[in-house]
């Protein structure tokens, strides 16, 4: 065989070659095209120095790392003194009644916690308890339906399991007055690795409910965890206009991102109206106020003004016996004005102020936030509302990153429980605010909805569903921009 070319198939193999090495060349220029294009669209904006105080004027003037519960710079005077009898009545553990107090009886007569401090530790989250079956605080579970068809709360144990029950009452009780379950906890661990191989490993919970104390579940009733949220910050979040927030919403995904904020609509116990929720994982709550006050009736047993009845359903005969007995007339056990001494404290505790944040490596890690397109659902900054509820938190620029928007997570994140507008994949954005500090002020550091993530990676890890893209452009990153990353939310 002539293994020779002549020289016009050698010609004619060079302009073969020249062809190709011209489309090339122009398939390389439009994809480095499309690629300035895509990260200029990307791009993080000029560097703000309104970004270290990210509470404005109420970020925390000076910040000591005991605690995350400090007033912010704006609270002065006699409302410093304020705020501060509120916070006894978020640190003191109620009492069952009838008590020597009647200031703070009232518990139960089935409840999780005794305090609100239990479950937001330092102003942050809660003790996460070691696997196994338990009575823990910082870990509740709710009850919802698994489909459309499924009854709104289960029949017999309502829309959150008690773990715990006053002892005072028993002996004159007729029935057995019972927890309603324990909480059984294990995980299973997954093995990963980034695209240039350094390994991770994700824990996933398995939950299950044990001694069961009132029969089976209904059909069709799931479980849903929820870890205590940090709680600085919150009166801000309250002060954003509802036109801010639905300015962001996108149901159908028209600009084709991947991205479709929703805003969960739910009730509102004071207007009787639907209203846009805010707070809460599934953002069940559209006020500050309903927040807190439905933690005091669900999570202690104190019923209020807002949520005037007991947490006992018709089949728990003991629990309505015991709640007769200790408040015979019903009355709220926690007055208005003691609300209001509360919402005081809740709505001015102070976001701690931003930390190294001009660093060379924070300020790379703030280019990838934004090249990572996780600016998308962690909006940056809003300007809270000129007729804001407190004028003292009217007209502030603040640096949440959230847009307080239902977002479909995927099934790893999954509770498969619907909660009002919200599906069982999706859940509300959380602030990161702050994020970087729970090691350091709580000696641990746990995240999103049932604390699962270890790390702030590990939660990153965890994202999918419309935050699948962030998450693969994450873990493409290399180590150092993954950890100039890191730096930046640390910072935040």
């Amino acid at each position: 065989m002539n293994l020779q070319l002549t020289r016009k198939q050698r010609a004619n193999k060079s302009k073969a070659l020249a062809s190709v090495g011209a489309l090339l060349t122009f398939f390389l220029a439009i994809t480095w095209l499309s690629g300035c294009d895509q990260a200029q669209q990307n791009s993080a904006p000029k560097f703000d120095p309104s970004e270290l105080a990210p509470g404005g004027q109420a970020t925390i003037k000076n910040f000591n790392y005991r605690s995350f519960i400090q007033p912010g710079a704006h609270l002065k005077g006699l409302d410093r003194v304020d705020f501060w009898a509120g916070f006894t009545f978020f640190e003191m553990p109620w009492v069952a009644a009838p008590a020597s107090t009647t200031v703070r009886d009232g518990l139960g007569p089935l409840f999780n916690t005794h305090s609100c401090l239990s479950c937001h530790s330092k102003g942050s989250r809660g003790k996460f308890f070691a696997e196994g079956v338990g009575e823990q605080s910082g870990l509740l579970i709710r009850l919802g339906p698994k489909h459309s068809t499924a009854p709104e709360v289960d029949p017999v144990y309502g829309g959150q399991v008690q773990v715990r029950t006053i002892d005072a009452v028993k002996k004159y009780l007729t029935d057995d007055l019972k927890p309603e379950a324990k909480i059984d906890l294990a995980f299973e661990y997954i093995e990963g690795r980034y695209a240039d191989g350094e390994a991770y490993q994700l824990r996933k919970p398995i939950i299950k409910l044990t001694e069961l104390g009132y029969g089976e579940l209904a059909d069709g009733i799931g479980l849903s965890p929820r870890f205590g949220p940090n709680i600085f910050g919150m009166g801000l979040l309250d002060s954003i206009s509802d036109q801010d927030l639905l300015n962001q919403e996108e149901i159908n995904d028209t600009d084709g991102d991947g991205i479709s904020a929703k805003y969960n609509r739910v009730p509102d116990v004071v207007t009787g109206k639907q209203a846009i929720g805010r707070y809460g994982f599934k953002a069940k709550h559209p006020t500050l106020v309903q927040q807190v006050t439905a933690a005091f009736t669900h999570d202690i047993g104190i019923v209020n003004p807002l949520f005037p009845n007991e947490v006992c359903t018709q089949a728990q005969t003991a629990c309505q016996q015991a709640s007769k007995l200790t408040n015979p007339k019903g009355e709220h056990e926690i007055a208005q004005r003691l609300v209001q001494d509360v919402m005081m404290f809740s709505q001015h505790i102070g976001v701690p102020p931003a930390r190294d944040l001009q660093s060379e490596q924070a300020q790379q890690g703030r280019e990838l936030f934004y090249q990572l397109n996780c600016q998308s659902c962690h909006t940056p900054s809003y300007t809270t509302a000129a007729n804001a509820k407190v004028e003292s938190l009217a007209n502030i620029k603040i640096w949440p990153y959230t847009d307080l928007a239902l977002h479909d997570m995927g099934p790893g994140l999954a509770d498969n429980v619907l909660e009002y507008d919200a599906d069982g994949q999706e859940w509300r954005t959380p602030p990161l605010w702050g994020i970087g500090l729970q090691q350091r002020v709580q000696g641990q550091q746990l995240y999103l909805h049932d604390g699962r993530a270890r790390t702030i990676s590990e939660a990153i890890l965890w994202h999918g569903g419309e935050a699948a893209a962030s998450k693969q452009a994450f873990s493409q990153l290399n180590q150092s921009e993954r950890q100039a990353l890191l730096k930046f939310l640390q910072a935040i």
